[in-house]
C-alpha cells in the first residue's frame, strides 16, 4: 500500500516510514518488537484486513522470547477497545498498561500503532472500493475471544460544540526544557508542532512516530487540488463526530464553517450527522461514505462510491476523501485514548486561560506563495498567535 501511485506526494513514503519506526524501531523500550506485530495484527484483522495483518506479522523478530502473558493480555485488551470502541476507551486503560510495566513512551508508542492500523487499514478498503473491490475481507476466527465487531459509538449530540476546547493529557509529558536532539529536530522541523502543547508534548514521547505522522497529516489535510478544503473538514467533522471525539468534531466543526462560510450547517453536522445535509447531494455522498468508513470493519461499499460519483468527485477527489477518513481514524483514536477534551479556563473567571489557539484560516483553496503557510494551520484555537494543542 505504501507505493501506490494514487496517493500525494510523499503520503505513501511517509506511511511506510510510519510503519517502520512503530513495528521495528531501532530502540524498542518497554514495548517489545514482538507485542508491537501482535498488536498490529490484531488491530488489522479486527478493521477486516486479514492481509495487512499477515504483511505485518512479516515483520516479526526471529527468536524473541515470549513477553509476560498478563501484559500481552493487556495489550490484546487496550488493542481491541481502541480499534473497536475508540470514544469509550476510558483512563482505566492506560492504568493497567502502566501497571504492567509499561511507561509513558511504551503507551504512547502502543497508541500510535492502533491508530495507525486504524488509518491504513481504512486507506486500504478505501482504495479497494475505488477499484471495485471489497471494502474489508471476511476475518477469520481468532484463537483468542474478541469483541464483536463494532460501529462508532452513538454521539451523544449534547456533547458535541463548536467552542474552543482544552485538552488535558492522561499521561506524564515530555519536559519542554529536557527535549532530546531528536525531540528538539522534530519539532523544528515542522511548523505546526509546538512545544508549547500538551498534545504534542505527549504524542513527542515517540518523536519518530510523531515525525512521519506530521507529514502524511499535512499532505492529506492542506495539499493543493483535489478535494476542496471545506469538504475535507467536513469528512474529518463528520469521523469525529462518529467516533465520539468532542476535541476533533469541536476543531473541524468550527474550520468547515469558516473554509464553506456556513456556520449554521456546522452546526447541524455537529447535531444531525450525515442527516443534516439531505438537501446537498455531494455534501450528503461525503458524509454517507465517511460515516460507513468509520465503522469497525468499514461498511463503505459500491453503493457509497457510486453516489459519489454521481455527485461530481473527480477521482482526485475520491482518493483525497478516502485518505482524509481515514486520516481521522488515526488522529481520533489518539485524542480519545491519551487525554481528554475539556473546556477552556477564562481569564474573566480568575483562572488562566489555557486555550491552544491557531493561525487564522483561509475562506477559500487559493494557493499562497509560501507551502508552510498551509501548514502552519492548527486544528483547534482562538484568533490569537499564541501556541497550540495540536492538529486534532
Amino acid at each position: 500500500m505504501g507505493d501506490d501511485t494514487r496517493q500525494r506526494a510523499g503520503v505513501g513514503e511517509h506511511t511506510a516510514a510510519a510503519r517502520r519506526v512503530l513495528l521495528a524501531p531501532s530502540a524498542p523500550g518497554a514495548l517489545a518488537p514482538g507485542l508491537r506485530i501482535t498488536a498490529a495484527a490484531r488491530a488489522a484483522e479486527l478493521t477486516g484486513q486479514p492481509a495487512l495483518a499477515d504483511r505485518y506479522r512479516a515483520w516479526a523478530p526471529h527468536g524473541a522470547a515470549d513477553a509476560d502473558p498478563s501484559l500481552t493480555a493487556a495489550v490484546r485488551d487496550f488493542t481491541d477497545r481502541v480499534t473497536l470502541a475508540p470514544g469509550a476507551a476510558g483512563p482505566g486503560l492506560l492504568g493497567t498498561l502502566t501497571a504492567r510495566g509499561l511507561d509513558a513512551p511504551a503507551v504512547v508508542a502502543l497508541a500510535q500503532i492502533c491508530a495507525f492500523v486504524a488509518y491504513e487499514a481504512r486507506v486500504a478498503s478505501g482504495l479497494a472500493l475505488l477499484s471495485g473491490e471489497p471494502a474489508a475481507e471476511p476475518v477469520e476466527p481468532s484463537p483468542c475471544p474478541s469483541p464483536a465487531p463494532a460501529a462508532p459509538r452513538p454521539p451523544s449530540e449534547a456533547r458535541f460544540t463548536l467552542d474552543e476546547l482544552s485538552w488535558r493529557p492522561r499521561i506524564p509529558v515530555v519536559d519542554a526544557d529536557a527535549l532530546t536532539a531528536e525531540q528538539r529536530a522534530v519539532i523544528d522541523a515542522h511548523a505546526t508542532l509546538s512545544v508549547a502543547s500538551p498534545y504534542y508534548r505527549t504524542l513527542l514521547h515517540d518523536p519518530a512516530a510523531l515525525d512521519h505522522r506530521t507529514h502524511v497529516y499535512n499532505a492529506v489535510m492542506y495539499g493543493r487540488g483535489g478535494l476542496p478544503r471545506a469538504e475535507r473538514e467536513l469528512a474529518t467533522l463528520l469521523v469525529s463526530r462518529a467516533n465520539g471525539c468532542v476535541y476533533c468534531a469541536s476543531v473541524h466543526g468550527r474550520k468547515y464553517a469558516q473554509l464553506s462560510r456556513d456556520k449554521p450547517a456546522a452546526l447541524r453536522v455537529l447535531r444531525d450527522g450525515g442527516e443534516a445535509l439531505a438537501d446537498d447531494a455531494r455534501g450528503r455522498a461525503i458524509a454517507r461514505f465517511a460515516e460507513a468508513q468509520t465503522s469497525t470493519p468499514p461498511r463503505a461499499g459500491a453503493a457509497e462510491v457510486a453516489a459519489l460519483r454521481a455527485a461530481g468527485l473527480t477521482e482526485a477527489e475520491l482518493t483525497d476523501l478516502v485518505h482524509a477518513v481515514a486520516l481521522f481514524g488515526w488522529a481520533n483514536r489518539l485524542m480519545l485514548v491519551l487525554g481528554d477534551a475539556q473546556p477552556v479556563r477564562r481569564p474573566e473567571a480568575g483562572v488562566p486561560h489555557d486555550a491552544v489557539p491557531h493561525d487564522p484560516i483561509p475562506r477559500d483553496d487559493t494557493p499562497r506563495n509560501d507551502a508552510r503557510d498551509d501548514a502552519r494551520e492548527s486544528c483547534s484555537g482562538t484568533p490569537d498567535r499564541s501556541p497550540r494543542t495540536g492538529d486534532a
